[in-house]
């Protein structure tokens, strides 16, 4: 089994710290996570808020691919619609380039309301907008020219350049409904579920790539679930508890605005549903994710390096045990 980590760079108000220290220690502990044993690094990508979540995924995943050797980078997610397909197929392709064949192209639909009436992109054209823009990724890493008459982009001979060192270059799609399934089935992607599904999400998935005539055994899937790794469970919980308040509280915002959920925010840390943290010893989390394999076979665990706020120091301990104490014992 392999491990990565995933880094937002989150900075919330109450924690705050000068963003360019955050991105030189989010930079140094990746390279430290790399000489750890860690095969892979994921950002994620939201605009406008006030805790400056990460806009530029590519732009940051160049600087860690600059820093690094050996593990691979990749977007978990880059909010596919808000993009020119074009500008996202160059600059996969530079990424991919300067990493030497190391990137992972994550996209998804994405949900939140603001960021799409800021950009200008109707929230209810998001699914069709991302299979027209994986037709346009297609076309732009082919060979030569290509021409594209969609419903929002037109043109004629294009040709993408560079290409991307990988061919192809590895596409995942983000998202457990089961139209995002449905879709990375018919696109071609690999799949980026969270660990957490209402429904037997990897039947599902291998049958719809089936009813396109692909091989299931071709595609991968990797998953995500908050971890904290520590010496003492419930101390560890006390440390991270308030910070994933914070997070969750934020997420339920969005997904209300959206239309997704109608959930109140929590106003006591003690109210998460800890069955959705891993927290604890190194046996507890090799416990969890052995849970968690047997439920959604998957090829790769990710976490979240640093819970939104956390001192860089916790963080770091966390990132060493799991890599030293739990890592080993999946072979």
């Amino acid at each position: 089994m392999r491990f990565g980590l995933w880094y937002h760079l989150r900075n919330p108000p109450q924690w705050a710290q000068p963003p360019g220290e955050l991105y030189a220690a989010t930079l140094d502990q990746i390279v430290a996570a790399e000489a750890l044993g860690y095969d892979s690094i994921w950002t994620s990508e939201h605009h406008f808020t006030e805790d400056g979540y990460l806009p530029s995924s590519l732009l940051f995943l160049a600087a860690v691919a600059a820093k690094t050797v050996r593990v691979r980078i990749g977007t978990l997610i880059l909010l596919l619609p808000l993009h020119h397909p074009l500008r996202v197929a160059e600059d996969a392709a530079v990424v991919d380039l300067i990493s030497g064949g190391r990137l992972d192209l994550g996209v998804a639909a994405g949900y939140r309301v603001e960021e799409f009436e800021v950009f200008g992109v109707p929230h209810a054209e998001r699914g069709s907008r991302v299979d027209e823009a994986l037709s346009i990724l297609s076309g732009a890493w082919g060979d030569g020219p290509f021409t594209h008459q969609g419903k929002v982009f037109q043109f004629r001979n294009v040709n993408v350049t560079p290409k991307p060192l990988q061919r192809p270059l590895p596409l995942f799609m983000g998202g457990q409904s089961k139209p995002a399934v449905r879709r990375a089935a018919k696109h071609g992607c690999h799949l980026l579920p969270s660990s957490t599904t209402d429904f037997d999400l990897v039947p599902f998935y291998h049958a719809a790539l089936r009813e396109h005539g692909r091989d299931p055994a071709a595609y991968r899937i990797k998953t995500f679930r908050p971890l904290y790794c520590c010496e003492d469970r419930e101390r560890g919980w006390n440390e991270v508890k308030e910070h994933w308040l914070y997070q969750h509280n934020w997420y339920r915002r969005w997904y209300r605005e959206a239309g997704d959920s109608d959930a109140p925010d929590l106003t006591s840390a003690d109210d998460l549903p800890r069955s959705n943290y891993i927290v604890g010893t190194p046996d507890d989390c090799e416990r969890a994710i052995r849970q968690l394999h047997a439920e959604l076979p998957f090829d790769e665990f990710i976490f979240w390096a640093c819970p939104p706020g956390i001192p860089a120091v916790r963080a770091t301990r966390s990132i060493e045990l799991f890599a030293k104490e739990v890592a080993p014992r999946f072979g």
